[in-house]
């Protein structure tokens, strides 16, 4: 399908909410392979310690779980402006939020649709934009091969 503006405007509407971005049912291994691609991505990266922005030499992924047990950590990927926040709650279940009003042309909702192309091809596995908390209606559905449904 292609993205148009009545996609912008169905997907990324703005009532104040914001837009999640889910992988379920992956495991460390899964992170890992998702931590390793994000790095070598041509996006900018900054990674948060109880809202504090925070250097990590860190590489492997289970190390962000073991911080998040005494500390908030976020990692925020700039994807041509649309910041693309990554929360470590649960290690088997990926999760991202977006704030709708950051994607505000075709452009950028291209972008973040490319972003969970390449998200769901490198694990394998099917990948969602939903609104806030609520994964059981999926606005946009990008399966492991990259095929994307839009739901609206």
């Amino acid at each position: 399908m292609e993205v148009t503006n009545e996609v912008l405007d169905k997907v990324f509407f703005n009532d104040g909410s914001l837009r999640d971005i889910y992988v379920v049912a992956v495991d460390l291994t899964d992170w890992q392979k998702f931590f390793d691609w994000i790095r070598t991505s041509p996006w900018d990266i900054v990674f948060y310690k109880d809202g504090q922005a925070t250097v990590y030499e860190q590489t492997n992924v289970a190390h962000f779980f073991e911080e998040n047990e005494n500390h908030r950590i976020l990692m925020f990927i700039n994807i041509n402006g649309v910041l693309i926040n990554c929360h470590f709650f649960s290690e088997d279940e990926i999760e991202f939020d977006i704030e709708p009003k950051e994607v505000k042309s075709v452009t950028e909702a291209i972008a973040v649709f490319k972003f969970m192309r390449n998200l769901s091809k490198i694990l394998g596995k099917e990948s969602i934009l939903t609104g806030e908390n609520t994964p059981e209606y999926p606005l946009v559905t990008v399966k492991s091969d990259g095929t994307m449904h839009i739901n609206i």
